[in-house]
């Protein structure tokens, strides 16, 4: 049996996997769990490690106050947005057969920073995302319109941010001894 391959992708696995979903139902294949540590280290400076060992440096440009060395947490969501579509698009575009020379999608935003340094009283995140899809492919563009559409709602990210999602936020607070470790 011959491997179909799509745009990088082995189509036949990428069937397999979804019969694997369909089939878990509940389970955790359907239903994974992620987590990520983020760890301070200094001024701004993150480290966000995940759970199969990868590390996201990330900090704040320096006119914020950071060293300038990491991504900001406003890259990351935009990032995590823009990769998200892109794996979503190609999975769906691989799986109807449809070729893709290329892909780019540029993911931008404005946050108000006026809110979230109390100065007014507003919302701090991002006031709206702008996603500006340019995709190449062997297919007309009506036809590939009509898939990223469809697919738009099925990516996890985009839909996360899109509908109201419950934050829970548990805080374990330790008084240490700072003056031991100054010295």
């Amino acid at each position: 049996m011959t491997m179909k391959c799509v745009n990088g992708i082995d189509v036949d696995k990428l069937r397999a996997t979804k019969d694997l979903i369909e089939a878990d139902a509940d389970g955790p294949f359907a239903n994974p769990r992620y987590e990520s540590t983020i760890v301070w280290k200094n001024g701004y400076r993150t480290i966000s490690c995940a759970m199969d060992g990868q590390e996201v440096i990330g900090d704040e440009p320096e006119q914020y106050g950071g060293s300038g060395d990491g991504v900001t947490p406003e890259d990351m969501l935009l990032s995590a947005i823009g990769g998200c579509l892109v794996a979503t698009y190609i999975g769906g575009l691989s799986a109807a057969g449809v070729a893709v020379k290329s892909l780019r999608l540029d993911v931008s935003g404005r946050v108000n920073f006026r809110a979230a340094f109390g100065l007014e009283a507003a919302n701090p995140g991002f006031e709206s995302i702008r996603i500006a899809v340019d995709i190449q492919t062997d297919a007309s563009p009506d036809k590939v319109k009509g898939i990223l559409d469809r697919l738009l709602k099925t990516a996890p990210i985009p839909d996360t941010i899109i509908r109201p999602v419950p934050l829970d936020v548990e805080i374990s607070c330790k008084q240490a001894e700072l003056a031991a470790e100054l010295s």
